[in-house]
């Protein structure tokens, strides 16, 4: 594992090998032969939002419970690298496809810091994240670039990460997606005793996310 870049100057760092490449590609095929294994396809996921123009696969932490137990793993190190005691919060399994982008956007109070890590590429082209210089408060419109605000995008293999604190600085991919398909993992941390410590393990969302889940078996 290597990083590049100061976290606490920047707000982002990038960490080469977070995971060997075989387990991030392994991880992929897992998540896969579980979802097949239990009828359904990837598409049974899909589902449109304001981050994206196409829909994107999404798989949540909270249902698919391997994920979950990757988060919670990742934690010592992750504190390790932020220097700050940690909590995790959540986290997800995204495919984005051809063409597609990713809406330059903050995040929630659940992800105070932040990882993007790259799982697989069909085609082997990497696909940038990008990450603002400007710090921000609270959750920012969704925009299509980033306008005059200079950015850096961090190019990964799979099994790289971009750690950055989500809440503080805009991200996004405003470059089309050069492949077929891209699978991506996305985790987030509280601090210990913090201003967000509530969102620890993402309770409130966790109790939505099942009674709505409740409300479509009924």
């Amino acid at each position: 594992m290597r990083i590049e870049g100061d976290y606490e100057r920047d707000g982002f760092a990038t960490i080469r090998g977070l995971i060997p490449r075989e387990i991030a590609s392994n991880l992929f095929r897992q998540i896969q032969l579980d979802i097949e294994a239990a009828g359904h396809t990837f598409q049974t996921f899909a589902q449109s939002h304001g981050l994206s123009e196409h829909p994107t696969i999404e798989i949540s932490g909270h249902f698919y419970r391997p994920l979950t137990t990757f988060l919670w793993g990742l934690t010592p190190i992750m504190s390790q690298l932020t220097g700050a005691d940690l909590l995790p919060s959540y986290d997800y399994f995204r495919i984005y496809h051809k063409d597609d982008i990713c809406r330059v956007h903050s995040d929630r109070p659940s992800c105070e810091h932040s990882v993007s890590l790259t799982l697989a590429y069909s085609d082997g082209v990497e696909w940038p994240l990008e990450v603002g210089s400007v710090r921000v408060t609270g959750e920012d419109p969704c925009t299509e670039d980033f306008g005059d605000e200079p950015f850096a995008a961090v190019a990964m293999q799979p099994g790289d990460a971009v750690l950055y604190r989500g809440m503080d600085l805009r991200h996004g991919r405003t470059q089309p997606n050069p492949n077929r398909w891209s699978a991506h993992l996305f985790l987030f941390w509280v601090e210990r005793g913090g201003e967000f410590r509530q969102h620890a393990f993402d309770v409130q969302r966790l109790r939505s996310e099942m009674e709505r889940v409740g409300k479509q078996n009924a």
